[in-house]
């Protein structure tokens, strides 16, 4: 066999690095999140200890920009006292402390049970309560701040994962996903709604708006790749996790159903013409997007001789939402 070629300056450009932080991010969760503690009156819960973290964490290095890639468990236990005076202990596990949370792609889910109930069950249910209402947000709030201290121990242009390339503290890459609300395309992590899994009975659903008018939403992108790559990149199943970070069905076939974003945006393909052209339909799973309403996307590759002009048309975005919507296209689609 004869010699490797070289790298082409598109493989170049499109090189992947990538540096396990699972080691550090397990110790930084175990250090930051015990002492956690809020009080209302004789109410008073605090975070004792993380007893388990589990999964991976990753910092990956693409064109010079950094991406924080991570899905960890973390189980931790509280001790506290309802409003009689009586000590209560407990436990909570977050199956998922994850890029996508913390972008607010997927709410927190927290699954809290009392080892050690109060005499009085009427007291052990307000607890529960307050450990849902005020101790959540707080541990919400930790876990939002992981990325912004994984950047600052291991983003730096000095380390290892970036050894060799310039990437200023000021340009580290934290995309905003579909449905975020950022102010601008580089905007850091947004911060995550807490839900939990009651102890005594299941939490209310909050009713989706209705629809009162749309709107549509255009980016463009002039990208280093042809048109054929680009579209396998957006639908070839096996792919598409490497731009969207998470799991993906899909099939370009007209009339099929597909998911992207782990679930998040779900919809059907109403054309594909290969590498040109792909329309499909279009419906985000978020809390302030109407019910059974389904917006339109289309795709337009033109290939030139040197990069590919790639335009991405939401049609039917609810008013009200174009500003973040833009900002997650431009986000996740193009700089994903």
């Amino acid at each position: 066999m004869g010699e490797p070629k070289p790298l082409t300056a598109y493989q170049q450009t499109y090189h992947w690095r990538n540096k396990n932080c699972g080691p550090w991010a397990r110790e930084w969760i175990k250090k930051s999140v015990p002492g956690i503690k809020v009080e209302d009156g004789k109410q008073r819960v605090e975070v004792d200890e993380v007893t388990s973290v589990s999964g991976d964490c990753d910092l990956g290095q693409r064109k010079g920009k950094l991406l924080t890639i991570y899905d960890l468990e973390v189980e931790l236990s509280w001790t506290g006292s309802d409003a009689e005076g009586s000590e209560v202990k407990g436990k909570i596990k977050c199956p998922e402390v994850s890029h996508e949370a913390i972008d607010g792609l997927s709410e927190y889910v927290y699954e809290i049970t009392i080892t050690t109930p109060s005499p009085a069950n009427s007291s052990a249910n307000a607890l529960s309560s307050f450990v849902r209402s005020d101790l959540l947000p707080r541990l919400s709030e930790k876990f939002n701040s992981l990325r912004p201290a994984l950047l600052e121990a291991h983003g730096g242009p000095s380390d290892e994962a970036t050894s060799g390339v310039s990437t200023p503290q000021n340009q580290h890459y934290s995309p905003a996903p579909p449905g975020s609300a950022n102010a601008s395309s580089t905007t850091s992590a947004t911060g995550a709604t807490a839900k939990s899994a009651p102890v005594t009975s299941p939490s209310t659903t909050t009713p989706k708006p209705a629809l009162t008018g749309t709107k549509v939403v255009e980016v463009k992108a002039e990208l280093q790749a042809s048109a054929a790559d680009l579209w396998g990149l957006l639908t070839d199943q096996s792919k598409i996790p490497m731009w969207s970070r998470a799991e993906a069905k899909f099939s370009p076939s007209p009339d099929s159903s597909y998911t992207l974003f782990g679930g998040n945006v779900t919809g059907k393909i109403v054309s594909a013409e290969a590498p040109t052209k792909l329309v499909t339909t279009w419906q985000l799973k978020k809390s302030n997007w109407p019910s059974d309403h389904f917006a339109t996307m289309t795709i337009v590759l033109d290939q030139g001789s040197n990069s590919t002009n790639v335009t991405f048309t939401l049609d039917g975005v609810p008013a009200g939402q174009e500003g973040e919507l833009e900002n997650a296209l431009d986000g996740f689609y193009i700089r994903g």
